[in-house]
């Protein structure tokens, strides 16, 4: 059985892969980050507030400023990481073609291909529209489940719990 799948790395993709490593590997560190933005936002805010408040000024509204950033990083933190992740992403590598086989799956971008064992990782999630393979912290591959051409998103979910052993986190 070979599941073949096409995916292009936009913003979509990229947004997705950040949920999948944040909602599987990261989510420890992402919930201690989360809650010291929302102390630091709270923090600002209550500052602003009580600055506006007692000595109004152009402090008060950096301050809240601050408060407002924050709270737009805290809510746009996948897109965010999603973003800074497509900086990295090596040219000619943002369209590719993988193959799913019983031993392995191979990935095709422009000019090279890489064989990859499934031994290699270490979590899987699964949105709406894309699969993430999370490899380590800081990698994971995204696939778009749009982007079958051969096999179905069930074939390639049972075959990837199968081979890795892995749940399916949903995201």
């Amino acid at each position: 059985m070979e599941i073949k799948i096409r995916t292009h790395y936009d913003r979509d993709a990229l947004t997705a892969m950040a949920r999948g490593l944040r909602k599987t590997v990261r989510r420890k560190k992402s919930r201690r980050s989360r809650i010291v933005g929302v102390v630091l936002m709270v923090l600002a805010f209550l500052f602003g507030v009580g600055d506006l408040i007692l000595n109004p000024g152009w402090k008060a509204w950096l301050d809240l400023g601050v408060a407002v950033v924050l709270l737009l990083i805290l809510l746009t933190e996948d897109r965010v990481n999603g973003f800074l992740a497509g900086r990295k992403v090596l040219p000619g590598a943002r369209d590719t073609e993988t193959v799913f086989t019983e031993q392995d799956y191979t990935t095709t971008i422009q000019n090279a291909e890489t064989r990859w064992s499934y031994e290699s990782i270490r979590a899987i999630a699964e949105g709406e529209n894309f699969i993430v393979l999370a490899l380590s912290d800081r990698h994971a591959q995204v696939f778009d489940k749009r982007g079958i051409t051969a096999g179905t998103p069930e074939e390639l979910r049972t075959l990837l719990r199968d081979k890795t052993g892995l749940p399916v986190t949903k995201m």
